[in-house]
């Protein structure tokens, strides 16, 4: 039994992980930000109040980066305690404690401080206190509000809690308040271990009576001119309590052993006259003569401050706490304790605040902090173990921890071990200690795991306890068994031989007669008469090997004193069992050698020696020889469990005698009346053997039955029912009879039971239903509450006749199955709901932002093309008048260029989103490679020739090897990751001396090893995908890796800045987002889209030098579709539209050649002029309800000659139709001629779905003739709101924000797909600058 208890012990691992969360800072949600209990808002709603996201930006873009930043993040990063109050809510004005919207790290690192702030400190506790102050602080902290809105004129500062307090005031609502220690406190941020630190004496609140003046000066508040350094401030002394703003350069800084006269205090009279505080009187007491002392102010008496980092030592510390401060933290990997981090010093904090054994390994080396409790488990490590390394402190276990150690610092795995053995020299001898103990990282400042937390409980001795526990029990198990003296001797070895840890060796002795000599049969030996001692045979030993000296099979007491016999004979005189101990002297080390000692097979230092004693008896029967565990100390509970076991010995040896006994006199009884015993026992087993058996079965399978069980008669009354039964229905059990159980069933459910019995009675057939009772079910840990469901399931029992005879059934609780069903059934529709309420916000988002986007582009355009074409036809290309036309268009152009970068912010969000949602398809078709490329760098040659950016395009010689042409993929998708890496490129590298982008494209027949790839460091694929180019619509061409690299010569990236690519919202520094803007989202998106197609992507960089991004995809080879021109870019080279620095492509050698350029022009250049479509003849209807889109799009397309009607909804442009040549009997000279519908979807009175529904169905009704082109023109841009505006009857969809160059070829493609005559015409295209409604 106890190695069946063993081995379940160990099966389990008893080992629980939790994965903790890998993430990036984000203004939504900072790294570091604590609310306190008080607040009723969490520090999610704190941050969506506080910071201004990219999704929601304030009117304007010039503040827009700087809007982009959150204050969370900014009061995060500053080191004074910082706390928010809620002016808007009516909760602040009552009477009491102060109610903090948010505190950030600063403040949080001091417990004691934030009581004091708040007012929530204990007047009772020692060191504590709320300041007599304190009502006067939360008057100045809610003072200066008009109608709960804070007009916040004048700046104010405030002493209070040894602190200087400044106040700022955001929205007219929040209010921001930083303190800054003030002279007399520097005893927080001064050296405890200096001498003169520790020589002062401090008072009661921590500050010295005499502090020095630091040389830093404090830090400048965020909010405002408020938060001045101490020699820049002067105090109105209403009570000491209000700081006003003085700009006098002579101000003094106030030490409490300084008087303070009024002219110190405001430093002039401008201030005051121009300021008047609201304690005038206060102020105008200070015109009396006489000196006034700050201290007598009280703003230093009533301070506490619990920071024991921070605090002197004084003999009123506890005693550890003296000793860690002692310790010299400046040899360590933590330096001086003055150089803490906010992190390590709230650690330190908690560990020593913890009453339960706590230690804390900081830094690379795992210095080790703990508390008082920790000590009893260091041992006689303790004090070396304080400010030690782990793995130096602990050697004998670093082998077996250090893997956790490893996964906790680089994955930010928790790890937890319960009963954990651990074999540690904490004593001076090699222990065996079970300890259930954590590891917990710690995330520092960083965001990186900067220590290790580790509370631990030591059961070492409840799980020594449990296993000797066992073997009194295995041992009781068997001994119980015995019939003679011979056979116990046995079953004690069995019994001990499960303990091998407890009995490194055991060797058993009984008691015989001389005359014996060995015999079965034992005898005793009177404890009172020591020269009666007989002969002592060895009855069994566990480790010892046979034949072994200390083991003879005959042992002599009365003339032999060698060997056991002496400390036999000393056992027996005391009556009890004796300990020796070879370090002692009192055992023989001789003794125990050449033992094969068992359990951890460590030599024994000490051996106990027992006798056996029966309890009914003074005589002793035997001797227990056994061995101590080496691992363990002889202790009060070693000596209990050997104290039980002597004692288990004796009454299981006197219960054997006893028996022994009574077998002897039974058999005498029995040969006296064998027969009469024997008839009558065959006689009463015969009678009662079957009802007894029956019954026995009957009834202990229904009382341990988990169903509950009933039994009712041909009448349908319940005559039995088991306690489950009782348990699970609530019913009383004296209340059964007949059919009123039905009355503990719910109402709902009583039809259902009535059915399923009158099925039983009646019809004599079985029976099975789900039903509830009105007894509420509670799962065992009260964690979930709900209906009781049983499943009833009852079979008749029927006579010969048929009739009934009885019923047997059985209830079982599903309750927990039921409640599960609902609770995921719930889980589920919050899920759905989740997911719509998501998907409505972003389409609301990037419909409302891509709306404005839309009318800022084509305004640019038009403003572009007017000044180009007022530059072309003017004579005067210089002077100042061309130099305001120049200026004017690169104005335009960079509202372009500004309007497209949000077009790119948007649907990166709208590409995260599908991605979230594995909603984003990769569809392959048929395309060249090197055209993907060049058409994404085609794409930002005006960008390019703006910022004098030279770029190369290289064919590696492994794509012409290859012979690369046509292959099968999804161009899209490429082609977003190309433009988000250029876009990179570009933008690093606009500001650099040499600006200079290299794209190269190369293929391989396998995904590159690591060995293949030591410049660039690819990332791995973080989850594992299909692999879509086995999909049939993949086709059976050759699988092929083709590989992409952009090169540029911007600033580079550090080591630690690269750690963060391609990361959700992470740019690779806080700065970089400020000097070039961005998401953050651009190579997260672009490493999930490659990762789509089987690739990887990675990156080589170095700081000041330049950055390499490469990836890799998967393809397959194709052949080319139908009609496709045989074109090989390499070959015929293009003439390119960056006048200075051309496109230049190198051929398979990899060396470039420069392209043929044009002259660059004097001012900004433009693209060369596209051939013009004559648009005279096309009447187009425009459907949109934004009138400032429709102003826009309607001047646009006069512009170009159309002729432009407008509609404000879908049911105005159903008006409009009908008085066009489409509506049924209309002719051609009373009908209006219509070209083409451009229509809005998001419109009020009609939206554009159900108005392109209602034009198909009079289509198909015969009321309109012919077919109505229809292009919808939305912000709308999912792909499933693109399908169902076709499914609605577009023709065609354009995307907000657009171009005109980009809608004509869809008008042209809409109207010629149905047959129509193309009205539009290619005419000779004007010189530059003339273009119609084309921008640059």
């Amino acid at each position: 039994m106890l190695k069946n208890a063993q081995d379940d012990v160990g099966s389990g691992s008893g080992v629980t992980r939790l994965k903790l969360a890998r993430g990036s800072f984000t203004s939504e949600s900072p790294s570091r930000s604590l609310s306190t209990p008080s607040t009723s808002h969490s520090v999610g709603d704190s941050v969506g109040q506080l910071s201004v996201t990219p999704e929601t930006p304030e009117k304007g873009n010039g503040m827009q980066v700087l809007s982009q930043l959150g204050i969370v993040e900014l009061l995060e990063q500053d080191g004074r305690p910082t706390f928010i109050l809620d002016l808007g809510q009516d909760a602040k004005y009552s009477p009491g404690h102060l109610q903090v919207l948010f505190m950030n790290a600063a403040l949080q690192a001091c417990p004691g401080l934030v009581g004091i702030i708040t007012g929530t400190a204990d007047r009772d506790s020692p060191g504590i206190a709320v300041p007599s102050t304190f009502h006067e602080f939360k008057t100045w902290v809610m003072s200066l509000t008009k109608d709960k809105q804070s007009t916040d004129v004048h700046h104010f500062q405030f002493i209070y809690g040894g602190m200087t307090w400044t106040r700022s005031t955001l929205r007219k609502r929040l209010r921001v308040l930083s303190g800054s220690f003030n002279a007399h406190s520097s005893s927080f941020r001064s050296n405890p271990s200096s001498p003169d630190l520790q020589n002062s004496k401090a008072d009661r609140n921590g500050f010295l009576p005499e502090a020095t003046i630091p040389e830093e000066r404090a830090h400048v508040d965020y909010f405002g001119p408020g938060a001045l350094s101490s020699d820049h401030a002067g105090v109105d002394v209403d009570k000491g309590k209000v700081m006003s703003i003085t700009d006098s350069p002579d101000s003094k800084l106030f030490l409490p052993n300084e008087p303070i006269t009024h002219s110190s205090l405001h430093g002039g009279s401008d201030f005051a006259d121009s300021h008047p505080s609201p304690n005038s009187n206060a102020s105008k007491a200070l015109s009396s003569e006489g000196p006034l002392d700050l201290l007598s102010l009280g703003k230093f008496a009533d301070v506490a401050y619990f920071d024991w980092t921070r605090l002197p030592i004084s003999p009123a510390m506890p005693k550890h706490i003296q000793f860690a401060k002692s310790v010299d933290w400046a040899s360590t990997e933590l330096g001086l304790m003055e150089s803490w981090s906010p992190t390590l010093r709230l650690m330190c904090n908690l560990i020593m605040a913890s009453p339960h054994p706590a230690a804390m390994y900081w830094g690379n080396t795992n210095v080790a902090i703990y508390n008082e409790s920790y000590i009893h488990i260091a041992g006689r490590k303790h004090p070396e173990l304080m400010g030690q390394s782990y793995n130096k402190a602990w050697s004998e276990i670093w082998d077996e921890i250090k893997g956790v150690f490893e996964e906790a610092k680089t994955s930010g795995l928790s790890t937890m071990k319960a009963d954990d053995c651990l074999m540690l020299n904490r004593n001076g001898f090699v222990e065996e200690t079970y300890f259930s103990w954590s590891i917990i990282p710690i995330v520092g400042d960083s965001g990186e795991i900067s220590g290790l937390y580790n509370p631990c409980f030591e059961h070492t001795k409840r799980k020594v306890a449990e296993r000797r526990m066992l073997t009194l029990r295995e041992i009781g198990e068997r001994v119980a068994t015995a019939r003679d003296t011979k056979n116990f001797w046995k079953q004690v070895l069995k019994g001990l031989d499960y303990n091998p840890e407890d009995t490194p060796f055991v060797l058993l002795y009984s008691i015989a007669t001389d005359d014996q000599g060995g015999g079965s049969e034992t005898s005793s030996i009177q404890s009172s008469s020591l020269k009666a001692t007989k002969q002592c045979l060895l009855e069994g030993s566990l480790g010892v090997p046979e034949g072994h000296d200390a083991a003879p099979l005959i042992l002599d007491p009365n003339t032999d004193d060698s060997g056991w016999c002496s400390y036999f004979k000393a056992s027996m005189k005391d009556g009890t069992h004796i300990l020796l101990d070879v370090e002692k002297g009192t055992l023989a080390p001789s003794l125990l050698d050449g033992i094969e000692f068992r359990g951890f097979g460590e030599r024994c230092r000490s051996v106990v020696i027992s006798p056996v004693q029966p309890t009914t008896d003074d005589s002793v029967l035997g001797f227990l020889v056994m061995g101590i565990n080496p691992r363990r100390p002889y202790d009060d509970e070693y000596d209990l469990f050997v104290q039980l076991l002597t004692r288990q010995l004796a009454t299981a040896m006197a219960s054997v005698v006893l028996f022994e006994e009574e077998i002897r006199r039974g058999e005498r009884a029995a040969k006296l009346a064998a027969i009469d015993r024997m008839e009558l026992h065959e006689q009463l087993a015969a009678r009662t053997q079957e009802a007894v058996d029956s019954e026995t079965k009957f009834t202990r399978m229904a009382e341990f039955a988990p169903v509950g069980m009933f039994i009712a008669n041909s009448e349908g009354k319940l005559t039995f029912c088991n306690d489950t039964w009782y348990k699970i229905t609530g019913h009383p059990r004296d209340g059964h009879h007949g059919l009123n159980w039905m009355d503990s069933v719910k109402d709902e459910d009583r039809e259902i039971a009535e059915e399923m019995w009158n099925k039983l009675i009646n019809k004599k057939e079985p029976a099975n239903r789900e039903f509830r009772f009105k007894v509420r079910w509670e799962a065992r840990n009260g964690s979930a509450k709900g209906d009781t469901w049983v499943l009833a399931s009852a079979y008749p029992e029927k006579a010969e006749n048929g009739s009934l005879k009885s019923v047997f059934g059985s209830i079982t609780n599903i309750s927990q199955q039921k409640w599960a069903e609902d609770v995921q059934k719930q889980r589920t529709e919050e899920a759905v709901e989740m997911k719509r309420q998501q998907e409505n916000f972003i389409d609301t988002t990037s419909h409302e932002m891509r709306n404005p986007l839309s009318a800022i582009l084509q305004c640019a355009d038009e403003i572009s093309t007017t000044l180009s074409s007022l530059r072309s036809e003017s004579n005067h290309n210089s002077g100042p008048s061309a130099e305001l036309v120049d200026s004017s268009i690169d104005a335009a152009q960079t509202i372009a260029l500004c309007a497209q970068h949000q077009k790119r912010i948007v649907d990166d969000v709208l590409t995260l989103s599908k991605l979230d949602g594995a909603l984003l398809l990769v569809t392959p078709v048929d395309v060249k490679p090197v055209s993907v490329v060049q058409r994404a760098l085609r794409m930002f040659e005006g960008e390019l020739e703006t910022h004098d950016i030279e770029v190369n395009f290289t064919i590696h010689k492994s794509y012409t090897d290859l012979n690369i042409d046509w292959v099968r993929m999804d161009p899209s998708r490429l082609m977003q990751v190309l433009i988000n890496l250029i876009t990179n490129a570009i933008k690093f590298t606009q500001g650099e001396p040499t600006r200079k982008i290299t794209m190269l494209i190369g293929a391989g027949l396998d995904a590159p090893l690591d060995k293949d790839k030591p410049c660039v460091t690819y990332f791995p694929t973080r989850t594992k995908t299909k692999d879509l180019t086995k999909d049939p619509e993949w086709g059976e061409g050759e699988q092929v890796y083709l590989h992409f690299g952009v090169t540029d010569t911007g600033r580079g990236l550090d080591e630690q800045e690269k750690k963060v690519l391609f990361h959700r919202f992470a740019q690779s520094s806080p700065r970089t987002h400020v000097q070039y803007g961005g998401s953050g989202l651009g190579l997260f998106i672009s490493r999930q889209l490659v990762e789509l197609q089987a690739g990887e992507i990675g990156v080589s960089s170095e700081s000041g030098i330049g950055s390499t991004f490469a990836f890799y995809i998967k393809v397959r080879r194709s052949n080319p579709p139908d009609g496709a021109a045989d074109y090989l870019p390499s070959e015929h080279p293009r003439k390119t539209s960056i006048p200075k620095r051309p496109l230049a492509r190198a051929g398979a050698s990899g060396s470039s050649a420069k392209e043929e350029t044009s002259p660059r022009p004097d001012s900004i250049p433009f693209k060369a002029a596209e051939p013009i479509k004559d648009l005279s003849n096309l009447k187009i209807l425009i459907v949109e309800d934004n009138l400032v889109n429709q102003r826009v799009l309607q001047k646009q397309l006069k512009n170009l000659g159309c002729a432009v009607a407008v509609a404000n909804h879908g049911g105005e442009a159903l008006a409009y139709l009908q008085t066009t040549r489409f509506w049924k009997g209309k002719s051609q000279s009373e009908g209006v001629e219509l070209s083409i519908v451009l229509m809005d979807l998001e419109m009020p009175v009609m939206d554009g779905l159900t108005c392109a529904r209602k034009i198909r169905n009079l289509e198909a009704a015969g009321e309109v003739v012919g077919h109505v082109p229809i292009i919808a023109v939305t912000a709308n841009a999912r792909s499933g709101q693109i399908e169902t505006a076709l499914k609605a009857g577009m023709d065609d969809v354009v995307s907000k924000p657009f171009r005109i160059p980009e809608l004509i070829p869809k008008i042209q493609d809409a109207m010629a797909e149905h047959g129509q005559s193309n009205p539009i015409e290619t005419i000779e295209a004007p010189k530059e600058g003339k273009t119609a409604g084309a921008g640059p």
